[in-house]
């Protein structure tokens, strides 16, 4: 028996123009259900019912994935998700965008070793998740950086902005307009776009923030 409302979920996929097969649905409803298992113990979120997750979680993730498949017309890509917890937007977007090869880092052990759990349990030859601090962490460049919920545009371009390739963007996903944050990328000489997000079955403002050099 799923975990998740699958009529509910392909109904939000339909509204978000993805397509997906019944094996990544699948795994969708996996992910779902372990994070709601682990989260017992793991503190991974503050969402406690599968309805939830489902709007949240799931569905709120799913915006920047057709954000990023319209931007990136469909190329392979690179993409680095900072704070990730419990996976969020990374697992779902490397669920569904298979092409795209998908970085998490999270400061938080245990939050980790939920992420490795997952890669593993998944299948998911195409994400890989890293414990320590953003600051410190020493790879190749990225086409794409991702947060949710991590911190302030400044300091999230300020804490990764080594880490993105000359040609690359960052995508913020926020709840409210952040109109005080967006002055700030103003006065870094940051090139934005500010994207209203209706994400199904979820009555609360949703926006994406992508900027660049």
């Amino acid at each position: 028996m799923a975990f998740l409302d699958l009529e509910k979920l392909e109904t939000g996929l339909s509204m978000f123009n993805i397509a997906l097969s019944k094996e990544q649905i699948e795994q969708l409803d996996v992910f779902a259900e372990s994070l709601y298992k682990w989260n017992r113990v793991y503190n991974l979120t503050a969402i406690r019912n599968s309805d939830e997750i489902l709007t949240h979680h799931i569905l709120d993730s799913l915006s920047l994935v057709t954000h990023l498949k319209k931007l990136k017309r469909g190329e392979r890509y690179s993409v680095l998700d900072v704070g990730s917890g419990g996976g969020l937007p990374a697992i779902p977007l490397a669920i569904c965008v298979p092409e795209c090869q998908v970085h998490m880092i999270d400061a938080v052990a245990k939050k980790v070793a939920f992420l490795r759990q997952m890669v593993v349990s998944l299948k998911l030859v195409n994400a890989t998740a890293f414990h320590g601090r953003v600051e410190s962490y020493i790879a190749n460049q990225y086409d794409v950086i991702t947060s949710r919920a991590f911190s302030s545009l400044p300091q999230f371009y300020n804490l990764t902005q080594s880490l993105l390739k000359p040609s690359g963007f960052w995508l913020a996903m926020k709840g409210q307009l952040p109109c005080e944050e967006l002055s700030e990328l103003d006065r870094l000489s940051l090139k934005h776009e500010v994207y209203s997000v209706d994400v199904p079955f979820l009555d609360e403002k949703r926006h994406l923030v992508r900027f660049y050099k």
